[in-house]
């Protein structure tokens, strides 16, 4: 093409020197002419034929150019969600280096609850907190307390749960951290007189125990640490985690607080969870497996020094396990045929969410490091895992997620056996089965129920107490012999997602709850239940929730 419009411009370059060399008659002039004008017509042409090609060409390298800067620019704006940010929010805010190799990830949990419990015993039924004498009080040595002040119903506002949590990693990727601060409540008030009093005053008497329906996870109120621990990616799905972490060991309670199906976890949770641990961890995964194994300090032993731990608070002849463990062992073991492992991070299955399928089986394994040798062939009874026994706890669960609806069920047994004086040992079992399906895109329904036993020895007989004032509730463990049957029924609203959420639940127990705290001394009070001794008759709790995440 370009080598035609040359010929054509030298043609017509040399047209008029041809004409003036050549001084021809007018008819040749005229010829000429008529060639010259011959030939700017065949330019113009080519011109008009070629000239757009030339100019689409160019707008459409200018375009291409353009494209390229835009999905450049959107590839750089979407990496503010990756390690080449240095903020943003992704699953919390976060504050990363360039290169990627320091991140700080900030999130949130807010609980806001109205709870309300109601107690069918008859011999709870004063309404009123009396003031007791110090006098009249129960020795600290029958462990008990008197049912003066305790409501039978009780109801109020709460922040159940308040926790800042800091994650990442430093160096690298490769070292990564958690810390957690947890907001405690204070339940003082649902213990008895040996431990913590509501309104302690050596002079003006002690209001009677066993009041409010709140309570929190540990004995003390203000902030407290849950997670904090560092780990290492050791490569090919290992690594390695030291410090203050979840014991692996209940599926419920390794799902977070902010993941759960109903208000709060299930009783037979408190019952058996081995909380949070101080120690180490080794873990490993791949698309279908993953492992956790551990040696610890034992069952929800955290937020204490290595040496620590007492005997039994001046108490003679009991086996209450305030001391610590001499040995702790914790593995899981965790099997997904199908599915995503994050998806299995909650209880519910949303609709269009993918379907799958989680079967685990986990072991604890501790020896209490109380061995009191005051302990008298009467009185030994453990009083938690920190007591003089050995404790066998062993579960197996399944969890089966469908894109809308969702199933859940969990066996678990503990054995303490060792037990100082020859005693028996004992046994403890229970069950949990749990169901949740969304009736439209925001609204899910769930329903729970669980069993829980300690079967009946010559030792842990349960027996109440009588003094002056009336039957007392005995402080009894949950190691002592009882059978409870809860049912709870509920909704969650989903207002934005996972992150905002309205929850509304009833629960029923249909028999006494003998205990306070559970094996291993996870708090009942923190599902807004009550201690009612052997003469309870059972007890109903509603609750209604707010929770919000960041």
């Amino acid at each position: 093409m370009r080598v035609h419009i040359a010929s054509a411009i030298a043609a017509i370059a040399a047209a008029p020197l041809a004409f003036a060399a050549d001084a021809t008659p007018p008819t040749a002039s005229a010829d000429a002419n008529a060639r010259i004008a011959a030939l700017e017509q065949a330019v113009s042409d080519l011109m008009k034929e070629k000239g757009e090609s030339w100019l689409t060409q160019e707008r459409s390298n200018e375009i291409r150019a353009v494209v390229q800067d835009v999905l450049n620019d959107a590839d750089t704006r979407a990496s503010l969600q990756t390690t080449n940010a240095t903020s943003g929010y992704k699953d919390g805010f976060f504050i990363a280096s360039p290169d990627g190799n320091f991140k700080l990830v900030i999130n949130g949990e807010n609980q806001l609850r109205w709870s309300y419990n109601w107690l069918s015993s008859r011999s709870m039924n004063n309404s009123e907190n009396t003031i007791v004498p110090p006098s009249s009080l129960p020795s600290p040595t029958d462990g008990s307390f008197n049912n003066d002040g305790v409501a039978k119903a009780a109801y109020g506002f709460e922040l159940r749960r308040m926790k800042l949590g800091f994650s990442g990693h430093v160096i690298d990727p490769g070292w990564r951290y958690s810390v957690t601060l947890a907001y405690q409540q204070y339940f003082g008030s649902n213990l008895d007189p040996v431990g913590a009093s509501n309104g302690s005053n050596s002079t003006s008497g002690t209001l009677a125990d066993g009041g409010g329906v709140t309570g929190g996870d540990n004995f003390g109120s203000g902030f407290s640490l849950e997670n904090g621990y560092i780990a290492r990616d050791l490569g090919a799905g290992f690594s390695l985690k030291f410090g203050q972490f979840k014991s692996p060991f209940l599926r419920e309670w390794l799902v977070s607080s902010r993941s759960q199906l109903a208000i709060e976890r299930s009783i037979m949770n408190t019952l058996f969870t081995t909380g949070w641990t101080q120690g180490i961890e080794l873990d490993w995964n791949n698309d279908f497996l993953r492992a956790m194994v551990s040696y610890n300090d034992g069952a929800n032993d955290a937020n204490i020094g290595s040496i620590a731990g007492t005997s039994v608070l001046g108490v003679t002849g009991s086996n209450l396990g305030v001391g610590f463990t001499q040995w702790a062992f914790t593995g899981r073991g965790e099997w997904k045929p199908f599915g995503s492992w994050q998806q299995f991070n909650d209880f519910s299955s949303m609709r269009g969410e993918e379907s799958g399928l989680l079967l685990g089986a986990a072991i604890n394994w501790q020896r209490g490091g109380q061995q009191d040798v005051s302990l008298s062939s009467t009185d030994v009874t453990p009083g938690s895992g920190n007591a003089d026994a050995i404790f066998l706890t062993w579960t197996v669960d399944a969890t089966w997620e469908l894109g809308g609806s969702n199933l859940f069920a969990s066996w678990a047994m503990n054995t303490a056996y060792t037990i100082p004086s020859g005693n028996d040992p004992i046994n403890t079992y229970g069950a949990i089965v749990q169901a949740g399906h969304f009736i439209s895109k925001d609204i899910e329904l769930f329903a729970r129920w669980e069993w829980m036993s300690t079967a009946s020895t010559p030792d842990n007989r349960p027996e109440s107490v009588n003094t002056p004032d009336g039957e007392n509730i005995n402080y009894l463990s949950a190691y002592n012999s009882f059978v409870n049957n809860i049912g709870t029924v509920g909704f969650n609203w989903y207002l934005g997602g996972r992150k905002l959420k309205f929850t509304s639940d009833v629960g029923v127990s249909w028999n006494p709850l003998i205990f306070q705290t559970g094996l291993f001394g996870d708090n009942i009070a923190g599902a807004e239940y009550r201690q009612e001794g052997i003469g309870g008759g059972g007890q109903l709790v509603a609750r209604t929730q707010l929770q919000l995440l960041f």
